[in-house]
């Protein structure tokens, strides 16, 4: 990781002001049954509004696969009263940012404006969730990017790594489905499609609301109601999708003619924001740290090991290299697995370690948007968004011991895919 002066004396500052910026109070109300979460911040003058459509994947038919994010991306080209080319003209001359995002546990539909064109984009944010057009011409066109997206997958190792973990390791689960879409899903959409969908989905129980930034609540509460007051509230039960456990090991061989191969091999995880979690955030930290010194600076085996702890609501962690020679290198990951399970750590390590959550934390959650995300996700995962205050106490209480116990609880049984034409491949190397 690159370290100069200018982002020394950066987190310096960070740790000035976030104090007082996560100090501010978050609050919570209802309007016809919609839930909002409500964080002023009067450090700057920008709003950060986001709608959360509940479930993924797990309110998804395999041949609805793609359906809501192509449904929220067209929704915003045209709507009743802001045809096209004045919704266009109008979000430019305000800067205001109107997008949208899917994955396998919910999706958003997300606005960023100043505080002083809050009103005017308030109307367009809430004609594109309440009166979208959803013309042909717009659904071909972002359909075939859609789809030409999805081709070129297979184009890019690394994407189509991803893609194949999933497939893998979510064997008969709700994140099988794919949240892009196919080609034969998307091709078979009809505008009717997405009206329909949009419909079913328009209900208060299915949504939650998340603002940040420099609004009065009184001011929040009276747009809220005005919009969506008179929206049904609908009965809708959110459920997890069950985790994900595998009893052995295993790899997917791609035969692939690359200069190099690419190897992931992910384990079952615990949700982010639980007692493990945060353990586990901590471990797969270090982790990452020893996989560079051991694999690259030490070796030379590969430019970038590394390894991640995803954010799904049924969750996974992994490890991740490219390599010229897989089974050397995959035999110095596995014994950095090893060690954390048979070494623990120790306190100064620990700390060191914790000091550097603690100034990414702050970083990470410089802008409104990141931290309605944030309280979005602990909220949507059944935590609630008040843990997200208690981040930093609950990584501040993690042990040596925790970490090993995480270590030993869950790195294990990994299920491997390699894209590749490896010379040699010893497959009881990968069986751990």
């Amino acid at each position: 990781m690159k370290r100069n002066k200018f982002i020394i004396s950066f987190l310096l500052i960070s740790f000035v002001f976030a104090p007082a910026l996560f100090a501010q109070q978050v609050q919570s109300f209802e309007v016809n049954g919609l839930k909002v979460i409500y964080k002023q911040n009067t450090a700057n003058d920008i709003i950060s509004i986001n709608v959360y459509f509940k479930g993924g994947t797990t309110v998804l038919d395999e041949d609805q696969a793609g359906l809501e994010a192509l449904m929220l991306t067209v929704a915003q080209k045209a709507t009743k009263n802001y045809p096209k080319e004045k919704l266009n003209a109008s979000l430019e001359k305000m800067n205001t940012k109107l997008t949208s995002s899917s994955n396998q546990d919910y999706s958003s539909l997300n606005l960023l404006c100043v505080k002083q064109n809050l009103a005017e984009s308030w109307k367009i944010f809430s004609d594109v969730l309440l009166n979208p057009l959803f013309t042909e011409e717009d659904l071909n066109l972002e359909r075939d990017k859609i789809i030409t997206s999805v081709k070129q997958v297979k184009d890019n190792p690394d994407a189509y790594l991803r893609k194949l973990i999933y497939h893998e390791f979510y064997i008969d689960h709700p994140y099988s489905i794919e949240v892009s879409g196919t080609e034969a899903t998307l091709s078979s959409f009809t505008t009717d499609d997405l009206k329909n969908y949009l419909k079913k989905r328009l209900q208060t129980s299915q949504m939650l609301m998340v603002v940040v930034g420099n609004v009065d609540r009184s001011e929040l509460e009276a747009m809220v109601k005005e919009s969506f007051g008179k929206l049904p509230k609908g009965n809708f039960v959110e459920v997890m999708p069950p985790e994900v456990t595998h009893s052995e090991p295993s790899i997917k061989i791609v035969e692939r003619e690359l200069p190099t191969n690419y190897i992931e091999g992910a384990y079952s995880a615990p949700r982010r924001g639980t007692t493990d979690g945060y353990a586990l955030l901590i471990t797969n930290s270090i982790l990452r740290d020893r996989l560079f010194e051991e694999v690259r600076t030490k070796r030379s085996l590969s430019y970038a090991p590394a390894s991640f702890y995803a954010t799904n609501f049924a969750n996974y962690g992994a490890i991740y290299v490219t390599a010229v020679k897989p089974d050397t290198t995959i035999k110095v990951m596995i014994g950095e697995l090893e060690k954390l399970k048979s070494e623990p750590i120790s306190g100064k390590e620990l700390r060191d370690k914790i000091r550097q959550f603690i100034t990414f934390y702050y970083l990470g959650n410089e802008t409104n948007r990141a931290q309605a995300n944030g309280l979005a996700f602990y909220e949507l995962a059944g935590i609630g968004y008040k843990e997200t205050a208690k981040f930093l106490d609950y990584i501040n209480k993690v042990t040596p011991e925790e970490v090993q116990n995480v270590a030993q609880k869950y790195m294990k049984n990994l299920q491997f895919v390699l894209i590749g034409n490896p010379q040699e491949l010893e497959i009881k190397d990968y069986m751990y």
